[in-house]
């Protein structure tokens, strides 16, 4: 199956290339007619004569002159619709361009309008542009204005001001976000996309919305509500967050932002952008450090913390944050390059224990002290042509990491608790304890993917949509040591070779959509085959139907979809390890996570003049979560969830304001077979607020509110965890000898030891408030202030694999902004 999946893709591409042709003449000739047309009042043969052959024009000169008059003749016609999405492909095809005095002021209106940002396509979806109204799930458009106006500091803060039922969580080692009621240790449940190509690590699925995705390069965000596998397969389970950058054109020149803060906060973001005839360029370079906001942590037994002292939140460490990249676009051809890199300090010891250490203490690897650091390259190189009514688009990918996780276990001997930890017991009992773990990967992969628009008239348009895809992971090298006496290590040599693996994937899909009058109907299905490590296989279906009823001010949806994240390299292969340390016998064999979802979306565009609204219910099925026993991971959980999200934004020339509120209720969830009816760190409640204001023509105010409700956190209690490893060691003695009646004893024994081991503590409500100003100096200086929790409110948060976790203050930066 392998080689047939690589040849056809060769094969494939091949023929793509060879295909495409030049019909530029052909296509001056078609479009003369069809202007002439119009100019003498035959506005069908115009129209008809260009839908005809739509497929065959080429270059942004030419497309963006058919788009225009294809505008012109479906507003002769009183048909806005089609208007305005021929308005949206023709500013698309050419951002700079603006309006004649020989064009109808209704031409002119609308353009402007959609340059204001009252109209706007997406990609991420369909795989096609199109409007919101036709997305067959509820999606959520972040833009290039709303990012300056909510003062977010990186993607976590973004996502979290702007799409409902997404919550901040904390991790200890990274930056993490929550989707709906689900999250693991890391940012591993939602794709994150840059311009359509997948960001997350493909051994630990983990794509951390920090520092290291600059949101200055950003044109828009397209976030997906809901699993997404039957475009995307693995990894988009809860949600797809797609970064658009911006284009060379729109940036024309270079712009440069430098800014610093109370906590030693640096940040430097350059742009550079320009369009040559028909080659765009794009290219960003960001960096950011911060010291970190330092705290005194009193010892909490019931946390199960070994000591007290003092705790870092918000460091990034010895090296900076960083994010660097290109693209390049020259007709159909397109490529890009991005490389972004990010430390982050973590604020307390790793597993459960949670407790205070002193960081400088320890020696330094690779140039770095304790932390956990990610540097990630990828590179996309795509072809698009047209032949005919037929899209084609061929990618060639290639992804490389590398991971490093420093942790310390503690500052103090562990002796009681060393097999927990799988520490060795002659280094159990000494101080300054650590581990270290690095990870390198490679991942090439192809992707052959077809648009074929079927049928396109005034009452029926309809598209068909297949690909496939073959990718090829690697894992080169693995290494791992025990740290003790702070500076000294002791290499476990048998986790290179362990550790070392490659998996290979084979994925198809297919999507149609069809348009009857005011009914679409969009349906996908996708196939993925995975080989991994160990020579099992994974096949997963995953379907999506969803029917919308459109009106010109208000549609309906209602879609299914279901997804799928398979298990992360890393879990199996520690699962691996742990079993050969221990004597604990632990399965690798972790089968995929899963998501069903139901959901019902009434929305309505320009209710009131400025005014939109949207409604989403949901009931959401998650099955065979995995949660982690300190290092083994298992599928033990599950959990069904029904919820409601309100987003709202309305729009003036001087102020805007976007609400959203999210509400949810666990009907049945559990972990280690224990039941709950509601989500850890995860409120019931949430809302958000962004309101702006510009009081002057050169002066800009923006505001956040923030509010999460009362919420329960939960961790897991070390003494407990010991005591299920001793019963699971005579459970196993107890079996092998065929002592039926002691097992029996053995397992009600487990069972009841695994229901205590989670332990549970409240969370009150809180609100948060962030202020920002710019101010402009004439066209090219900007001048800016952002404050982040204003009122200093000192509040925790939780996570998977962490204990409460004290959050950042008071914390603001001053900034200054020059455009060449």
């Amino acid at each position: 199956m392998k080689r047939f999946f690589c040849i056809l893709l060769l094969v494939s591409f091949a023929t793509v290339v060879t295909l495409a042709q030049d019909y530029d003449e052909q296509s001056r000739s078609i479009y003369n007619a069809a202007e002439t047309d119009y100019a003498i009042g035959r506005i069908d043969q115009a129209r008809q004569q260009l839908t005809d052959h739509l497929r065959e024009f080429k270059g942004t000169t030419m497309l963006q002159s058919v788009y225009r008059l294809l505008a012109l003749c479906a507003m002769a016609q009183d048909d806005s619709r089609q208007a305005e999405n021929y308005a949206m492909l023709l500013l698309k095809a050419n951002p700079y361009f603006t309006t004649t005095a020989t064009d109808p002021q209704r031409f002119c209106d609308l353009v402007e309008r959609i340059k204001a940002g009252s109209t706007a396509t997406i990609t991420t979806a369909s795989s096609r542009a199109e409007s919101l109204s036709e997305v067959p799930v509820p999606t959520t458009l972040i833009t290039q204005d709303m990012i300056r106006t909510s003062g977010a500091r990186n993607l976590q803060e973004l996502l979290a001001a702007y799409v409902p039922g997404m919550n901040i969580v904390d991790c200890n080692d990274d930056v993490n976000i929550a989707m709906r009621g689900i999250y693991s240790n890391g940012q591993e449940k939602m794709l994150i996309l840059l311009n359509g190509h997948r960001l997350n690590s493909y051994a630990t699925n983990i794509a951390a919305p920090d520092f290291s995705i600059s949101l200055e390069k950003i044109r828009q965000v397209e976030v997906l509500r809901g699993p997404a596998s039957s475009l995307y397969g693995s990894v988009a389970l809860t949600a797809v967050v797609n970064i658009i950058t911006t284009q060379g054109t729109e940036v024309d020149g270079i712009q440069l932002r430098a800014g610093g803060g109370n906590y030693g906060q640096v940040r430097a973001d350059a742009l550079f952008g320009k369009r040559y005839f028909d080659l765009d360029i794009m290219g960003w370079a960001s960096i950011y450090r911060a010291d970190g906001e330092s705290y005194f942590v009193p010892m909490d037994t019931r946390l199960y913390m070994l000591n007290d002292g003092n705790s870092t939140v918000g460091a990034t460490g010895e090296k900076p944050t960083c994010d660097l990249g290109l693209t390049l676009k020259w007709k159909q051809l397109q490529f890009m390059y991005d490389y972004h890199f990010a430390q982050t300090v973590s604020p307390l010891t790793a597993g459960y224990s949670c407790s205070p250490y002193e960081r400088n203490e320890y020696i330094t690897h690779n140039g770095m002290k304790p932390s956990f650091a990610t540097g990630m390259h990828h590179a996309d190189l795509s072809y698009s042509p047209t032949l005919g009514r037929l899209d084609l688009k061929g990618s060639l990918t290639y992804d490389s990491g590398d991971m490093t996780q420093y942790q310390v276990l503690n500052d103090g001997p562990m002796a009681s608790m060393g097999e927990v930890f799988l520490i060795p017991s002659e280094l159990a009992g000494k101080h300054g304890l650590s581990r270290y773990l690095n990870l390198q990967e490679h991942t090439l992969g192809a992707q052959l993917k077809g648009d074929l628009a079927y049928m396109d008239n005034v009452t029926h348009q309809g598209t068909a949509t297949v690909g496939i895809e073959a990718s090829y992971f690697k894992l080169t090298d693995m290494s791992y040591m025990n740290g003790y006496q702070f500076n000294k290590n002791q290499p476990v040599d048998f986790m290179s070779v362990v550790g070392k693996g490659h998996e290979n994937s084979y994925n198809a899909f297919a999507q149609l959509k069809h348009r009857w009058g005011p009914l679409i109907v969009n349906a996908g299905l996708r196939f993925d085959y995975k080989q991994r490590f160990d020579r099992t296989h994974i096949k997963e279906l995953s379907p999506r139907l969803a029917l919308i009823y459109l009106q010109p001010r208000w549609n309906m949806k209602l879609s299914y979809s279901k997804a799928f994240i398979d298990a992360p390299y890393l879990y199996r292969k520690t699962n691996i390890m742990v079993d050969l340390l221990d004597t604990i016998s632990v399965t690798s064999h972790l089968e995929p996570e899963s998501l069903h979802s139901l959901q019902l979306t009434l929305s309505a565009t320009n209710w009131a003049k400025g005014l939109s609204l949207e409604l989403n219910a949901y009931y959401n099925m998650a099955r065979n979560l995995i949660f982690a026993d300190v290092l083994a991971h298992q599928n033990t959980g599950h959990i069904d969830i029904v919820g409601a999200e309100l987003a709202a934004a309305y729009t003036q020339p001087r102020y805007s304001a976007q609400l959203n509120v999210s509400w949810q209720h666990v009907t049945k969830a559990s972990i280690f077979e224990k039941t709950y009816d509601y989500s850890f760190n995860i409120p019931k409640l949430t809302a958000n607020a962004v309101l702006a204001w510009k009081p002057w023509k050169r002066l800009s105010l923006h505001t956040h509110l923030a509010y999460s409700g009362s919420q329960t956190a939960y961790y897991i209690n070390l003494g407990y965890t010991g005591a299920v490893r001793v019963i699971l060691e005579s459970l196993r003695q107890a079996t092998e000898d065929n002592d039926w009646e002691s097992v029996a004893w053995w397992e009600e024994s487990l069972k009841m030891v695994e229901k205590k081991m989670i332990s549970e503590t409240h969370i009150n409500p809180r609100l948060l408030i962030q202020l920002g100003a710019d101010y402009k100096i004439g066209s090219h200086v900007t001048l800016g202030l952002n404050i982040h929790n204003l009122l200093n409110h000192k509040y925790y948060q939780s996570g998977m694999g962490t204990s409460l976790i004290r959050q950042q203050g008071l914390w603001f930066m001053a900034y200054a902004g020059l455009r060449l």
